[in-house]
């Protein structure tokens, strides 16, 4: 029993100086000091530099997330299914229209050629001699020494080689179509982005082997709220910024895309930037869209003190300088200083203080 009574009194002990410690960290035994007002300096000399707390109403701007996308990107793919041979280029490489990609295997394909040129060759000689009978026929018939069955026959012979020749042709340029799809050029001048077939590969019809973009052709594509998208328009002009880059680029709205995201409420927004070699499609984006405006207090930076992570301006008072603890927010590049809370427009504060 001793011992329980003796372990129930070192827990209460335990537990009030745990107490009391909180208590001191938290302020509890100190005199409080309002928050706006820290503490009163002194009396304002004669000659002290002073500035008014400004307030300034300006454009608002929301700047979302997105990315560099070209307007013009292309898959190129297989059309036969066959092994390919060759692969001409690398990801990053620049092609102009026309350029020969890839080379797929064409031997079953020539070998298709070649038997319809002959098959062709043969039908053609057929025509040319159901011609000739045609026509002796003819001139027997006139001559009245021919039958009128013997001339219908031999017009219905050239008719059936006539139609044989033409079937043929088509054969011939149906694998003469084929036999060009071993040899994939560029449709359009662009860079090479992915490379997805390697000599030896079979590939099937429709199977990706080359990704392409049109370096002249990019544009930021970011999702805004619809709230703000449907004020924008095509043709406006926003302030796009690229981070990798460290640069700032104005560029116009191509297209608005008419469809909100149901769970994310937005619309996709094209901007338009201007062809520069740095830029490449993937790059991380930022892009300014217009939100109104919204005032904003402006005090110098200087009249701004830091201590530790806290900041402090003096303002002056009639009754003396205070020192006041702010919150200040991002700098402009004039040299002026955003003030979250702490002051009041029309305030003046001590400048160096």
């Amino acid at each position: 029993m001793k011992i329980s009574f003796r372990r129930a009194l070192l827990g209460i002990a335990t537990l009030l100086v745990v107490a009391a410690a909180v208590g001191w960290l938290s302020g509890w035994f100190e005199e409080k000091i309002p928050p706006d007002e820290i503490a009163t300096v002194s009396q304002a000399a004669p000659d002290t530099q002073t500035a008014v707390v400004e307030r300034v109403t300006e454009p608002a701007f929301e700047w979302t997330s997105g990315t560099v996308q070209s307007a013009r990107r292309t898959t190129v793919a297989a059309r036969i299914l066959a092994r390919v041979e060759d692969v001409s280029v690398a990801a990053g490489d620049d092609v102009a229209a026309g350029d020969l990609l890839v080379t797929l295997d064409a031997r079953d394909l020539s070998s298709r050629v070649a038997q319809a040129r002959e098959a062709l060759k043969a039908t053609q000689a057929q025509r040319d001699l159901a011609k000739r009978e045609l026509d002796r026929a003819d001139e027997l018939l006139k001559r009245g020494v021919g039958t009128r069955q013997r001339y219908d026959q031999a017009l219905s012979t050239l008719q059936i080689s006539e139609a044989d020749t033409d079937r043929l042709e088509q054969s011939l340029s149906e694998a003469e179509t084929a036999l060009s799809y071993t040899q994939i050029r560029a449709p359009a001048a662009g860079r090479v982005v992915d490379r997805l077939a390697e000599p030896g590969d079979t590939v099937t019809p429709g199977q990706p082997l080359l990704r392409l973009y049109d370096p002249a052709a990019l544009r930021a594509e970011a999702p805004v709220r619809e709230s703000l998208a449907v004020g924008l328009n095509v043709g406006d002009a926003l302030r796009v910024e690229v981070p990798a880059l460290a640069t700032i680029i104005t560029g116009l709205i191509d297209e608005i895309v008419p469809f909100a995201e149901p769970g994310a409420r937005t619309l996709l927004v094209k901007v338009g930037m201007p062809s520069d070699a740095r830029l490449y499609a993937g790059l991380y984006t930022r892009v300014a869209i217009p939100a109104g405006e919204r005032a904003r207090l402006l005090v110098p930076a200087t009249a701004v003190t830091r201590i530790g992570q806290l900041e402090f301006v003096t303002v002056a008072e009639e009754a003396g300088a205070a020192r006041r603890m702010v919150t200040s927010g991002e700098p402009l590049d004039d040299g002026r200083l955003e003030i979250l809370s702490g002051l009041k427009a029309g305030e003046n504060i001590v400048m160096g203080r």
